[in-house]
């Protein structure tokens, strides 16, 4: 449903997403400690709440049929972000939770970045930074001649805004005037080694982005209600491609990584595995007893 979310109208939904957001926490902490591996849990974690307004309560798709040609279309361009992608697909319902259990195996439908040839509900592959928003831009491109009613969605990361490539199909896509087209930053602050500052700081991001020619909108990339009222915003931009900056917390949900400079890919210790889930246990009970007030 396209539609911004009303704090007293939709108190329901807003509940029911919320939890889905702790759910898909959940499923990435047990996905690194059940395999005993390295995720890159900094991106995946601060992408949740955008990924779970996308798939569950924006794009238009059907998890039954991955290649409708009428499906709206999401390029994961921070392809390293995988992991909190599938989790999405799987809870939207474009293959089982048990597909988990091969993650990053040869041979698996779930490799360590998106595989448009292997992963039901990918429509693009990714894994360099820089790689995904252009092809996001061709989609863009074909939805517009076509005169279709498909929209493509696009998340990039704050980081990956240092590629050239992101700034030409920028502004290719503000020359076309692609308005199909709407891009989403995980503007978390962070790169995969540290902060953005004092390295290769892409900021004022919003005012490069509106140099570039695109229409810019910045909100909190944790509520769902703030972003609801950001991609209606960009719904109603004729003319012109749209970016959301979404302000997040890299790491989200793990103190461990929210308190303390981390890289984005890292193993947890067994303490900062039991303390992330009592974490979201506790903010599972939050939610749930707001409701309930």
């Amino acid at each position: 449903m396209k539609q911004a979310l009303d704090p007293n109208r939709d108190r329901s939904a807003i509940q029911v997403l919320e939890l889905k957001a702790v759910a898909h926490r959940r499923r990435l902490l047990e996905l690194g400690h059940s395999l005993k591996i390295r995720l890159h849990y900094g991106g995946s974690m601060s992408a949740v709440e955008i990924l779970d307004i996308l798939y569950f309560r924006w794009m238009n798709f059907d998890p039954s049929r991955p290649d409708w040609a009428e499906r709206d279309r999401f390029v994961l361009s921070k392809g390293h972000a995988a992991p909190s992608l599938y989790v999405a697909l799987s809870m939207a319902g474009f293959f089982a939770d048990g597909e988990f259990n091969n993650f990053r195996r040869i041979g698996s439908s779930l490799q360590g970045h998106p595989d448009r040839e292997k992963t039901p509900g990918v429509d693009c592959s990714s894994g360099s930074l820089g790689q995904g928003f252009p092809v996001a831009c061709g989609m863009a491109i074909s939805s517009k001649m076509d005169q279709s009613a498909v929209r493509i969605y696009a998340l990039l990361g704050d980081g990956e805004c240092n590629e050239g490539s992101i700034w030409e199909a920028a502004l290719i896509s503000a020359n076309l005037r692609l308005d199909t087209l709407t891009a989403l930053v995980d503007r978390n602050g962070k790169s995969s080694y540290g902060s953005m500052q004092g390295r290769n700081d892409v900021e004022p991001l919003a005012d490069k982005w509106a140099a570039f020619g695109w229409e810019v909108i910045v909100c909190n990339g944790h509520s769902f209600v703030e972003l609801s009222r950001a991609l209606a915003q960009a719904e109603a931009v004729q003319g012109k491609p749209r970016v959301i900056l979404c302000d997040t917390i890299k790491g989200k949900g793990i103190p461990f990584a929210e308190e303390n400079p981390t890289r984005s890919n890292f193993a947890l210790t067994e303490e900062q595995y039991q303390g992330s889930i009592s974490h979201l246990n506790d903010e599972e009970r939050r939610i749930r007893n707001e409701r309930a007030d």
